[in-house]
Formats: structure tokens, sequence, C-alpha cells
């Protein structure tokens, strides 16, 4: 699809997730004979991985940001501080909140989820979208400062939530109590027995109430409610629970799985529009992962290498997800547990070797 004087539509990326920055930094506009364009609310992009570090105060919102702006400029790459708001497959084109409307030739959509919060529950603060999450930790810093203590809720037993959990008591110390809540009998369920008893003897170690079997119902009035009528007193809640799909992608006539994620291949290609690709959080592998960022890392490259291939009518690769991973989680005090394999290890030389990681990450896209 091309403008009236046949100059080629450009290839449009909606958001600024850990797998687009890699496009970004890999797509040659010159060789492929279009422009290229980042579609992004912020012009900077946090890595996951190393949020709790800065919520417990290891890292600078510098230090795990990567500035997008600066990224594009360098890669040749235009981008656009704003939000997509519509997807029309049919006109090939993408509606941004600031009213213009992009065409596309290929379109890729790397923007993550959105917590799933009990029906009804409005109240607490997510941890995604990460990007807006510095802002919404000021209101926690409040309520410290108010209250000179206080309890805090962190509801979601993955690893995202235990993180969160040590990396909130680290940031505001004993005098804020934090507990740790969720509907599953132990802490990180789809990881090793050996690193979920590491987990809850941690813990236990550094004061963190555990609450397990509490499916939480609604959060009002200064109570959690569980389903079966429990009730824990909180001033505040940190939700790191399950994620969706923002709501907008149901009228893109895209193909959505059941969740609303757009269903892609084994080469990212939408199922349903073979111009469209997706990967990270919003992408609904056909063999599913779980919703983080280790697999988006991965897919970057591949995204990059299929992005270029399909424009230049080349044979696409495929994306194999690890069957097994790594997984790195931070206990805020300069320890990291260390899982894989069903083999689990702890100390600071596990704290370490995931700094090294991280930054090794950050560390392609500045300059």
């Amino acid at each position: 699809m091309g403008d009236a004087a046949g100059k080629a539509a450009p290839i449009v990326l909606i958001g600024g997730g850990h797998a687009h920055v890699e496009v970004v930094r890999k797509l040659r506009a010159a060789e492929l004979g279009c422009e290229v364009l980042l579609v992004s609310p912020s012009a900077c992009a946090p890595y996951s991985g190393m949020l709790p570090g800065y919520v417990a105060g290891q890292y600078g919102f510098e230090d795990f940001h990567i500035d997008l702006a600066r990224l594009c400029t360098r890669s040749g790459v235009s981008f656009l501080m704003t939000t997509a708001t519509a997807i029309d497959v049919e006109q090939m084109h993408v509606t941004l909140a600031d009213g213009r409307v992009l065409s596309y030739s290929r379109l890729s959509i790397d923007i993550g989820s959105t917590p799933i919060l009990p029906s009804g529950v409005t109240g607490g603060i997510a941890v995604k979208p990460i990007a807006s999450f510095t802002e919404r930790l000021a209101r926690l810093d409040q309520m410290h400062s108010r209250t000179g203590g206080g309890r805090l809720a962190v509801v979601g037993q993955g690893v995202a939530g235990v993180e969160m959990a040590f990396a909130l008591q680290k940031r505001f110390g004993r005098r804020v109590e934090v507990m740790l809540v969720g509907r599953a009998d132990r802490p990180i369920a789809d990881r090793s027995v050996s690193a979920q008893a590491k987990v809850l003897a941690e813990l236990r170690q550094v004061g963190i109430a555990h609450h397990p079997r509490f499916d939480v119902q609604a959060f009002e009035n200064g109570e959690l409610v569980a389903r079966d009528g429990r009730t824990v007193a909180v001033h505040e809640v940190v939700w790191t629970t399950s994620s969706g799909a923002p709501t907008w992608l149901r009228s893109s006539g895209l193909s959505l799985d059941p969740a609303g994620f757009i269903r892609v291949d084994a080469m990212l290609r939408s199922l349903s529009h073979p111009e469209v690709f997706a990967a990270g959080d919003i992408a609904s592998l056909p063999d599913p992962r779980p919703k983080a960022g280790v697999f988006a890392v991965r897919q970057g490259p591949i995204l990059a290498e299929n992005l270029r291939r399909s424009v230049l009518k080349q044979p696409l690769q495929s994306y194999l997800p690890q069957q097994a991973w790594l997984v790195l989680i931070s206990l805020a005090d300069g320890r990291a547990i260390a899982d894989k394999w069903g083999i689990s290890a702890t100390g600071r030389w596990v704290a370490a070797w995931k700094h090294w990681n991280d930054t090794r990450f950050l560390d392609r896209y500045r300059g």
C-alpha cells in the first residue's frame, strides 16, 4: 500500500516493549525502501527486570530506562510520542490518540499487557503498565510520609509479586508492614520446589507475612476481602496479578485468543492478517509461555528479521521459545535466587549475575 506518489507505506511499530527496541536497533529503513515509525506513549521504555531494583533504591530512573527517542534517531526510525487507539486491518491503518491516521505496509504490536483485577475493584496500585509505575509509586511514598508506617499488601504470588514485596520492604523498612497475598497455596508455584522453599524462608526471615489461598474478591474500606470471607486490614494494595489485553483490540478485526491477546504463528505473524506481527505479552503464541520479559527479549531478533524478510518477500524464521528458562529473583538485600531445571541457588553472586545480565541488555540500546 502506498501514497499517491507511489512511495511504500511505512512499517509501523506500536509500543516500545522489549522486542521492539531490538527491532528499532536492527531494522534499516534504507534497505527496505520505506519509513519505519515507532509509536509509544513515552519517550523512555523501562526494562522490567530492573524495576524491583529501582523500587528498592538500587537503581535510579535512568538506570533502567531506554531513551526511545534517542534510539530511534540513531537508528533512522521516526518516533511519535502518542498512543494507538484503533487498528483497521482491512484499510491497513492505525488511528492515534492525537487524531492522526497512519497507513502501514507492515504493522508490529508490542504494547505489553494490563492487570486483571477482581470484578468491580478499582482501588490499589497496579504494577503494569510498567512505563507509568514510577508515577504510581509516588502514592506509596506519600502513604509512608503521611502515616510513618502502614500496612501494604502485594497481591500476586508469582515472581513479580515476590520481587515487589522484597523491594517495597527494602524501600520503606520495617515501619511499613508488607504482606504477600494470593490464591495459590505457595509462592512462585510454577518454579521448582527448592526455589519455593527458599522464597518462603526469605519471607519469614525479613518479616513479610504470607497469606496463601487468599482469593481476593474486593478491596474496600481499608480491607482486602477473600472469596471465603476472610479479611485483612491494609492501607494500600499493589497488584501484580495476571495480565490482560487492552479492550480496544477486540474491534481491530485481528484474530484474538479468548483473553483478547493477538494470536500469532511460529513466525510471530498474525493468524488472520499476515502483514501484522505481535510480540511480548500481547502475543498469544502457538506454544504458550508466561507473560514475562525473558520471552520478549528473545523474540526481538526474530521479529526484526521477519519484518525485514516480509518486506523483501523472503522466507520467515520461526521463534522457538525456551522449554526451560532461567529466573533470577531479587531479594533486595544484595542477594538473589536463581532457578532453572529444578535447581535453585541463593547468593550475592546470583545478584551480581542478574545485574550483569540486566545492564548488558540495556547497554545494547545506549550510545
